[in-house]
């Protein structure tokens, strides 16, 4: 099975695989790269003018909490409300002593996030900060604006393709040494599609977080084996359980 996350991600997901049996390969086919940070220290600065925090990803932490502390308004903070996507984002949150989340939506994606907000009576002139990925679906903050919130998207990293790790799970899947290849983002299935030749795609089999990634892989060509319901280890686990039960007889 490959854990094909970037460097730094996924080692709680590793960590449960393994205690469950697996044999993994590391294969990280993308990695993040920061972007400047001055555009993110400069609404940072005007950080009291915003009422919500969105984090759609734990990779989005580390810059804001730079931004925060250099526009020196870290201590605000803890009077934000946060929107996060997920457990791994809330834990990345606390890590630097932010509030617990004043929403985390039940499907862990944009499209749960917009749903949760929507179900709320507070939204609309709302002002929320979002720091995302450049090139991030606009899904969350279109659907914000539909309901009456002001929201600024600023990027503060962007996601790129792993050579090294696309070479590797190429001569992974040569070598027929994979029953499962897990893939967290679109990104990832982009990435794992540029590493190999078109007409291996239908001899690679998937495990997808969410609807959102297992539509990419569909789209690419991979058979989805897995679709875990939310990004939480245990879930990928379980997921992974009854997609390789064995069969029960006639």
């Amino acid at each position: 099975m490959a854990v094909t996350r970037a460097e730094g991600r996924g080692t709680a997901l590793e960590e449960a695989l393994a205690a469950a049996g697996a044999t993994l390969h590391r294969v990280p086919l993308t990695r993040t790269r920061a972007l400047p940070l001055s555009p993110l220290v400069a609404e940072a600065a005007r950080l009291a003018e915003y009422g919500w925090v969105l984090l759609t990803s734990a990779t989005a932490v580390a810059p804001l909490a730079e931004a925060v502390a250099a526009a020196g308004t870290a201590a605000l903070m803890a009077d934000r409300r946060l929107a996060v996507v997920g457990e791994a984002t809330a834990a990345a949150a606390a890590a630097h002593g932010w509030p617990a989340p004043a929403l985390m939506p039940a499907r862990a994606n944009a499209e749960g996030m917009v749903d949760a907000f929507a179900a709320r009576s507070d939204v609309e002139g709302a002002r929320m900060l979002y720091p995302a990925a450049t090139g991030a679906r606009d899904v969350l903050p279109d659907g914000m604006r539909a309901l009456g919130a002001a929201v600024t998207v600023v990027p503060c990293y962007a996601t790129e393709t792993d050579p090294v790790g696309q070479a590797q799970l190429a001569e992974l899947v040569r070598g027929d040494a994979l029953d499962l290849v897990l893939v967290a983002a679109p990104s990832a299935v982009d990435a794992l599609q540029a590493a190999l030749p078109p007409e291996w795609a239908s001899r690679v089999p998937v495990g997808c977080i969410g609807p959102v990634t297992a539509r990419a892989a569909r789209l690419a060509g991979f058979p989805v084996r897995v679709e875990a319901p939310n990004p939480a280890p245990g879930a990928w686990v379980a997921a992974i359980r009854r997609a390789f039960a064995p069969q029960a007889g006639p």
